[in-house]
């Protein structure tokens, strides 16, 4: 028999860790995707910058793009 807390993360709902601090709940509150904040926490620093360099490779990419698509490129 699957657990509670098991069902609701197959389901994608969040579940607080029982750990959480007063600023992790209030920014759970405000509406910040915590699950984001705690699969990021387990990347090595590492794969993070790898992460951010991705990103910023598809900003540049997307910023080029729009830029040809409106006739402003030089």
């Amino acid at each position: 028999m699957i657990d509670e807390v098991t069902l609701a993360q197959m389901n994608g709902e969040y579940i607080m860790p029982p750990e959480a601090g007063p600023a992790w709940r209030a920014a759970f509150a405000q509406g910040i995707d915590m699950s984001l904040i705690e699969e990021n926490l387990r990347l090595t620093p590492w794969e993070r910058l790898l992460a951010n360099d991705r990103a910023l490779s598809l900003v540049r990419a997307l910023q080029q793009a729009t830029s040809v698509t409106d006739g402003t490129a030089h």
